[in-house]
């Protein structure tokens, strides 16, 4: 069995090698995807601009209280597979015993935002566990977070690009063992937190 990870800026990304952090060139791409202990928005979304200089917020933005998951997974779903297609790989059909993993996940990155779960095990400890038998092959694992300020649709396009800026995220986005995928994600009405779980099954 072959497990992945690797710690990057927004999260993890569990690949069969571990990656490099390029924190200050993520920053200097993305300012606004810093670290959950801060609260301020205004903080968090210094400069909000394209490269061409057009303000991309041109409004205080007001959160609501609850959102649509299935929206926000939905989304991440048809842009990983889009990649894949492009890339000419097959594309990820879902689990949902990867889902419910990844749901479980997502919650529990509210609290450790780390590969590592709460009680100190690595995130594959999840798929070891009778809610979440997945016998896996090989494993790996996404996190992102971010400062909830769109719509979902945006959003998930938002952590998604993140994503794809990070070599190890995008590895596993682009991995040609990974047969399936559950994805997550939890609303804390604040920070919106999305996780990616692969998965290709033993025979």
């Amino acid at each position: 069995m072959r497990f992945i990870k690797g710690l990057l800026f927004t999260g993890i990304a569990a690949l069969l090698v571990g990656y490099g952090v390029n924190r200050t060139a993520f920053n200097e791409k993305f300012p606004f995807l810093e670290h959950a202990g801060q609260t301020d928005l205004a903080e968090k979304i210094q400069v909000l601009t394209s490269p061409e200089g057009v303000d991309l917020l041109v409004a205080p933005f007001t959160r609501p209280e609850e959102i649509d998951y299935m929206l926000v997974e939905d989304k991440i779903m048809v842009l990983l597979n889009d990649l894949r297609l492009e890339k000419g790989l097959l594309p990820l059909t879902k689990n949902e015993t990867l889902k419910a993993a990844a749901d479980y996940r997502a919650i529990e990155t509210q609290t450790s935002f780390s590969h590592a779960r709460p009680d100190g095990t690595d995130f594959y400890t999840i798929v070891l566990t009778d809610a979440y038998w997945y016998p896996y092959q090989t494993i790996g694992e996404n996190l992102a977070m971010a400062t909830y300020f769109k719509d979902e649709e945006g959003m998930a396009e938002f952590l998604f690009d993140g994503w794809v800026e990070s070599e190890g995220h995008y590895a596993n986005m682009v991995h040609p063992d990974f047969l399936e995928v559950g994805i997550g994600v939890h609303y804390d009405g604040e920070f919106l937190y999305a996780v990616q779980l692969f998965g290709k099954q033993n025979q």
